[in-house]
This record gives C-alpha cells, structure tokens and sequence, in this order.
C-alpha cells in the first residue's frame, strides 16, 4: 500500500491498475459549498444512493481513517490528500482488492469543475469490480455530488 499511498497523496490514481476511469463535471456551486459537501463524509449517505454508512475515526485530515459501508462492500479508507479546497483523496484495501479515490475541484467563474478518479487493483480485482461498475460508480458520485451542490 506504500506505493498506492505516495500515489495519492500527490493527487494521482495507478496508471497500472488492472481497473482505471476518471470523469469530470461542472457543477452550479461555488468551490467552497462543494468542498464542503464532499468532505462531510458521514453525511454521504443522505446524498450518495450507494452509500450506506461512514464512521469517521478523528477529524478530516490526511491520515485519518474512516469506515463506509458502499453497495455491498465494507472497508475501512485513509485520507492521503486533504488539501481545502481542492483535493481528497484516499486508499483502501477490501476483499484483496486495493484502490484510491482521487476528487479534484477547481473553480471557473463561480462554477466548479469536479472530477473523480480511481484506480483498483489486486487479486480479487476480476471478480469484485468490473470497468462498466467502476466507470457507473464514479458518474453516480460525480452526479450525486452536482445534485445536492446545487440544491
């Protein structure tokens, strides 16, 4: 996990991986209100469908850990990249299958550009994920977030 770990706290996904997407979005909402969506995570169920729990483990800060429940996988994530108001990032290692979540958010005139990337990889990666789950996953969030930012 070291090296998955140096990876994202520079804000990068594995180019490696056996699994890879990115996508991107322009959101109606400053930054900051977007921001701050997207780092309250144990409210992430109230807005996130796929998302059934998150225990935070401390405060929001590289480093931290959290627990989260997502569909039917349970693990427990660290914070690598915490950096207000632009990038969060995290790794996590379940059912032998290790990833990073990239969020990066950039302002333009009052809108905000949010794109989110991952990458999974390891021995179970064939039969826990697939790249249409990934790539459903990653617009499901990135919608989800567009949505309760520009309510």
């Amino acid at each position: 996990m070291k090296k998955l770990n140096a990876l994202a706290q520079k804000g990068q996904i594995n180019e490696n991986a056996s699994i890879r997407d990115s996508h991107s979005t322009i959101i109606n909402a400053d930054i900051n209100k977007v921001w701050d969506i997207l780092v309250d995570m144990e409210d992430w169920p109230n807005w996130m469908s796929d998302v059934k729990k998150v225990t935070l483990d401390g405060e929001q800060a590289e480093g931290s850990t959290f627990k989260w429940v997502q569909g039917r996988s349970h693990g427990t994530s660290q914070i690598q990249a915490f950096k207000k108001p632009h990038t969060l990032s995290w790794t996590s290692k379940a059912r032998m299958v290790k990833r990073i979540y990239v969020w990066s958010l950039e302002s333009d005139e009052g809108q905000t550009i949010a794109t989110v990337s991952a990458s999974f990889q390891g021995t179970m990666v064939v039969l826990a994920q697939t790249h249409q789950k990934v790539y459903d996953e990653l617009l499901n969030w990135l919608e989800s977030l567009k949505n309760k930012s520009e309510e």
